[in-house]
C-alpha cells in the first residue's frame, strides 16, 4: 500500500510527519485538488479571525478521535481493489500536559484497522503561532523510544518529564494552518520537506495537503523525486470523521451459541464503550471465550438515498458479515436492536 510504503521510506531519516458509486471518491479528489491549489490564497485573505482567535478555534476542533472507516467502506462498495484503495487508519490526537515542549503540545497515535496493535506512526505534535507567516505552526516530533510511550493516549502521565532532547524532528516539513473562512487548511511549504533516502539512492520531496473542520480531517500525502516523478501518495485524501463514543450493553442467548443449551438465558456484557465510525465489540461466554457475535456502529451514507444514517449491525464474527441492524439518524443519543435472541443498547457518553 501507499502510505505502508511511506512508512517504511520515512523511516530512513525520522519522517514527521450522477452516479452515487462514481460520485464520492471522485468528487473528493476533484475538491481536494482545488483546495490544494487556491488554498494558500484562501487561507490568507478570507478569514475575519486574528491569529490568536485562529488557534482558540483550532484547538477546540482538532483534539479528539477520527477514523475513516466510510471511506473505506464505499471503496468496497464501489469496487475498488489492488492498491487503490485507502487503507483504514484510526487516529487518536491527545492534548498533554508538556511545558518543557511547548504551551500546546498533543500526543498523536495512528493505528491500521482501528487495531490498537497495528500503530502506524506514533508522534509528537506542537502548535505555535507564526505572525511572519500568518499561520499556525505545527511541529513534528519524532520519540526515541516510541515503545516506552505507546499507552500514553490512556495514560498522559506516562509522558512527564519528556524533553526535547528526547525528541526529534525534521525541519522543512512543519505544516501550516490558516483558516479560510470555513475550515483551515494545512500546507508544507514547496519542496521544503525531503530526505535522502537510501533504498532508491534518491532526493524524496514530500508534500502534505490537509483540511480540519469541526468534524473532520482530511490527509493528503504525496512524494515525488528532484525530477519529479511519483514515489508513493495519491490524489484523493484520506477522509476521517471525528467519533462519537457509545456506552452499551448486550446480550445472547446462550442456546443461541449452543444449540444443546436448553432455556431463555443469556451471554450479557455491559459497561463497553464503542465509537461511531467503525467500531465493534464482541460478546465473550461465561469463561471468556468468543460467542462468535458482537456489534457494530458505523456512520455511513446508502446508496439509494444518500442520507447519512448510524447503523448498528449485529455481527456474524465467523463471516464479519452483518445479519439484522436498525438505524437512526447521525445525531442520535441513543440506539437499539432487538431480535429475541440478541439485544443491545447503546447512549452516546457525551449526553447520558
Amino acid at each position: 500500500m501507499a502510505s505502508t510504503r511511506r512508512c517504511s521510506e520515512l523511516g530512513e531519516q525520522g519522517n514527521q510527519s450522477g452516479s452515487p458509486r462514481l460520485g464520492r471518491n471522485t468528487v473528493i479528489s476533484f475538491l481536494f485538488g482545488v483546495c490544494a491549489l487556491l488554498g494558500v490564497n484562501a487561507a490568507q485573505g478570507n478569514t475575519d479571525l486574528s491569529l490568536d482567535e485562529q488557534m482558540e478555534l483550532f484547538l477546540q476542533w482538532f483534539p479528539g478521535e477520527y477514523d475513516n472507516n466510510e471511506q473505506v467502506w464505499q471503496q468496497k462498495e464501489d469496487g475498488l481493489s489492488g492498491e487503490e484503495p485507502h487503507e483504514r487508519i484510526h487516529h487518536r490526537f491527545v492534548p498533554v500536559e508538556l511545558p518543557a515542549i511547548g504551551e500546546h503540545v498533543f500526543f498523536v497515535i495512528q493505528t491500521l484497522d482501528d487495531d490498537p496493535a497495528q500503530v502506524y506512526r506514533q508522534r509528537i505534535y506542537r502548535f505555535d503561532t507564526l505572525a511572519e507567516e500568518e499561520a499556525i505552526r505545527l511541529q513534528i516530533f519524532r520519540m526515541a523510544d516510541e515503545e516506552q510511550y505507546r499507552d500514553a493516549w490512556q495514560d498522559p502521565s506516562v509522558l512527564e518529564g519528556l524533553t526535547l532532547d528526547a525528541l526529534s524532528t525534521q525541519p522543512g516539513c512543519e505544516v501550516y494552518w490558516r483558516h479560510n473562512g470555513e475550515f483551515f487548511d494545512g500546507i508544507m511549504k514547496d519542496r521544503a520537506c525531503h530526505f535522502f533516502s537510501q533504498r532508491s539512492g534518491k532526493e524524496i520531496y514530500i508534500t502534505d495537503t490537509l483540511r480540519l473542520t469541526d468534524k473532520e480531517i482530511w490527509i493528503g500525502d504525496k512524494a515525488e523525486d528532484a525530477e519529479g516523478n511519483y514515489i508513493f501518495g495519491r490524489d484523493e485524501p484520506h477522509v476521517n470523521r471525528k467519533v462519537r463514543r457509545f456506552k452499551g450493553w448486550m446480550g445472547v442467548k446462550k442456546s443461541r451459541v449452543d444449540p444443546s443449551y436448553e432455556g431463555d438465558d443469556m451471554f450479557f456484557v455491559g459497561g463497553f464503550t464503542i465509537h461511531s465510525e467503525g467500531g465493534r465489540q464482541s460478546i465473550l461466554d461465561d469463561d471468556g471465550e468468543p460467542t462468535g457475535f458482537g456489534i457494530e456502529l458505523a456512520q455511513l451514507t446508502y446508496q439509494n438515498t444518500r442520507v447519512p444514517i448510524l447503523k448498528l449491525g449485529i455481527i456474524d464474527e465467523s463471516t464479519g458479515k452483518t445479519i439484522h441492524y436498525t438505524w437512526t439518524s447521525t445525531d442520535a443519543s441513543r440506539i437499539g436492536v432487538n431480535v429475541r435472541w440478541f439485544q443491545a443498547g447503546l447512549t452516546a457518553v457525551d449526553e447520558e
